[in-house]
C-alpha cells in the first residue's frame, strides 16, 4: 500500500489502497486520534461510497461512531470539525487528482490537519501490523447534514457581486453542490453538474 503521504491518503483506487486497506484505517483511526466520535465527508468521485462504506465499518467495529455528512466539500469538513467540536475527522476526495484517484484527508481537534509527521506515518504501522480485533459494543452511524448551516456561514463573508460579469467552471466536482447559493444565476456556469466520472476535462484547476 502506497497511498500514505505527506499530508494525507491518496492514490489509485484498488491499485495503491483498497477497500480492506480502508477498513483498517477506519479500526485504527479513533485510537490514533483519541476519540470516540469520527465526522466523515466525501466527494462525489465513483468510488466514495464504497470507501464510506469500508472507513464506516472499521470505525464502528472499534466502537466509535461515524457522523456522516454524506457529500460534502473538503472546507465543509474543516468548518464541521471545528463549529461542531469533533476530534476526528475525514474527508474522502482526492482532491485535484484524475478520476481513478481518491483518498482521505484527515483532521482532528479544531480541524488541525493530520500530516505523515503528526500522525499518518503511525497510524501506517498500525495499519500494516497491528491485528485487528472488532470490539463486541459497536459503534453506529448517525447521519449529520450540515449543508444549510455552512451555507449561512459562508453568506456571512459575501460581498455584493452584482456589478461584476463572472464565469465559472465548477469542473464536475463538488463545488457545484454549492455556488448556486452564493452566485445565484447571474454568473456563466459551465460543466456545473456533479459527475464523479470527470467527463469534461480532469478536476485540475491549475491545468488550462
Amino acid at each position: 500500500m502506497g497511498a500514505f503521504k505527506a499530508y494525507d491518503i491518496r492514490g489509485i483506487y484498488n491499485k495503491d489502497f483498497n477497500k480492506h486497506d480502508v477498513y483498517r484505517i477506519g479500526f485504527f483511526l479513533p485510537q490514533l486520534l483519541k476519540s470516540t466520535k469520527v465526522l466523515v465527508g466525501r466527494d462525489i468521485r465513483e468510488s466514495s461510497d464504497e470507501i464510506f462504506e469500508a472507513l464506516a465499518h472499521g470505525i464502528t467495529d472499534a466502537g466509535a461512531d461515524v457522523y456522516d455528512l454524506g457529500l460534502s466539500t473538503t472546507p465543509m469538513v474543516y468548518w464541521a470539525t471545528a463549529n461542531f467540536g469533533f476530534d476526528a475527522s475525514v474527508q474522502i476526495t482526492a482532491s485535484h487528482n484524475p478520476r481513478e484517484y481518491n483518498g482521505m484527508k484527515v483532521s482532528r481537534t479544531l480541524a488541525m490537519p493530520v500530516g505523515y509527521d503528526t500522525g499518518l506515518g503511525e497510524l501506517e504501522k498500525l495499519v500494516r501490523n497491528t491485528p485487528v480485533e472488532p470490539v463486541i459494543r459497536r459503534g453506529t452511524i448517525h447521519p449529520f447534514p450540515v449543508h444549510s448551516d455552512y451555507v449561512d456561514f459562508i453568506r456571512g463573508f459575501m460581498s455584493d457581486f452584482s456589478k461584476l460579469k463572472i464565469a465559472i467552471d465548477c469542473s464536475n466536482g463538488m463545488a457545484a453542490m454549492l455556488v448556486k447559493e452564493f452566485f445565484g444565476n447571474a454568473p456563466a456556469y459551465i460543466y456545473d453538474e456533479m459527475d464523479g466520472t470527470f467527463p469534461n476535462h480532469e478536476p485540475n484547476p491549475l491545468e488550462e
